[in-house]
């Protein structure tokens, strides 16, 4: 359904019903849906490390150290780094062929089981906490499980003592992709060391945007280095790019040219931190996938030291968010489980009580600024035997919580909720 709700109109009284007005939209602004910092001085920094051939090696030891971990290596993109690690651990186990995957999450999972040859396997979500389902989990794993994976989908976390158990139950690896959430624990144990291998996304709107991946592991039969692998080209254009539209009236400029562009050409133009395209990786057991440039890891490091700042932000755009919603009874917020410290909220997760609001509320907001996206909606799922997920696909709103999030936005983003939610309900009336 679309109705013109999303339009300024004033207010309407319907008999006893009366449908506040919309705000109005700031000019020649736009509002990024998922965003990190990154200064010209951490671009500044990044080249100077990089001419002293310094950065990688850093990183890596950093992030290593901050794991518990024995091992890590780093990859231009993650899906290479999923691979990579995927290739890993099917190299000491030639007869298990299967990995279990939220049924919730990006294709980039499948798309690397796939490449290197393995199977995938579904388990579902709880849609009110996005964290796994754990009979479903359970009812999934049998002897030919290789691995199963936890996803920190927008930052929210899982049952990590459910998942260890459950791999250790069942004889296979659990394997914690942090791409939202590095630096965040549960039952204060910190994410990344539950898992006998860890896959980290460095790709715009993560915590660390600098582009590219790395894979670490805690198992002794799994290990990950950069040696004999060629760096990949530092993306000083990419980065240097990224940190200048961090701006809305800035992005607003960039986000109609980009859309111009895409509209009189045949590629893509919107803003991304990965040195190599992400898709069309070859995973064959030959491929030598490049590692992370001194200039990325150099930036990363400055990036990752501001975690705790950047964490405080978003968590009190969210405590907000999460006050300001209360009284709606068409959307309520996505609530990380009890036992999580130090929740990333890359996106404050609003959960719609219909996917025809939840696609009118998306399309009210783009009209007035604020980038959102309708997260992992294909391919479709079988409600039976996926209804979490399935209900996630249909229904959830990621709403920004980054630093450029100011009051008048998030107060802005409010009022469109409410106005779209009564005004549809006056519609149907």
């Amino acid at each position: 359904m679309r109705t013109d709700i999303a339009h300024d109109e004033p207010s309407t009284d319907h008999g006893e019903r009366t449908v506040r007005p919309p705000p109005a939209k700031r000019a020649f602004y736009d509002l990024p849906g998922a965003l990190t910092r990154v200064t010209a001085g951490d671009v500044a920094a990044g080249l100077a490390a990089h001419a002293l051939g310094r950065g990688r090696t850093q990183f890596v030891d950093e992030i290593r150290a901050f794991l518990d971990a024995d091992s890590a290596g780093t990859y231009s993109s993650y899906r290479r780094a999923l691979g990579a690690a995927l290739r890993a651990l099917a190299a000491t186990d030639a007869s298990r062929r299967t990995v279990l995957l939220p049924a919730f999450c990006s294709s980039d999972f499948v798309d690397a089981v796939d490449g290197v040859g393995l199977d995938v396997r579904r388990y579902d979500v709880d849609p009110e906490t996005l964290a796994a389902d754990v009979r479903s989990l359970r009812d999934a794993t049998d002897d030919d499980v290789l691995a199963v994976v936890a996803v920190n989908v927008l930052g929210y976390v899982s049952d990590m003592v459910a998942m260890r158990t459950i791999a250790d139950d069942a004889d296979c690896y659990l394997l914690e992709a942090l791409g939202y959430g590095l630096g965040a624990s549960y039952d204060d144990r910190r994410l990344g060391t539950y898992g006998d291998v860890s896959v980290l996304n460095f790709q715009q709107g993560k915590p660390i945007p600098v582009g590219g991946g790395m894979a670490v592991s805690r198992h002794p039969d799994v290990t990950f280095t950069d040696v004999g692998r060629d760096p990949t080209p530092p993306n000083v254009a990419a980065l240097a790019g990224y940190a200048l539209v961090q701006d809305p009236r800035r992005y607003y400029a960039y986000s109609r040219l980009a859309a111009e562009l895409d509209r009189n050409t045949d590629g893509h133009h919107h803003v991304t931190t990965h040195p190599d395209a992400k898709n069309g990786v070859a995973y064959d057991a030959d491929a030598r996938f490049p590692t992370m440039s001194n200039f990325q890891c150099a930036v990363a490091r400055r990036v990752f030291a501001r975690n705790r700042k950047e964490r405080s932000e978003r968590a009190r755009n969210a405590a907000a968010y999460a006050t300001a919603f209360t009284d709606l009874p068409q959307v309520r917020p996505i609530r990380p489980l009890q036992g999580v410290a130090d929740h990333q909220w890359v996106r404050f997760g609003l959960l719609v009580d219909s996917h025809e609001r939840r696609n009118e509320i998306a399309y009210t907001l783009d009209a007035h600024g604020f980038e959102t996206s309708r997260l992992y909606d294909w391919p479709k799922l079988d409600a039976d035997a996926f209804p979490g997920a399935r209900a996630l696909q249909r229904r959830i709103l990621p709403l920004p919580t980054h630093h450029l999030v100011d009051d008048a936005d998030r107060e802005r983003i409010v009022e469109l909720v409410a106005h779209v939610c009564e005004a549809y309900d006056d519609q149907l009336h």
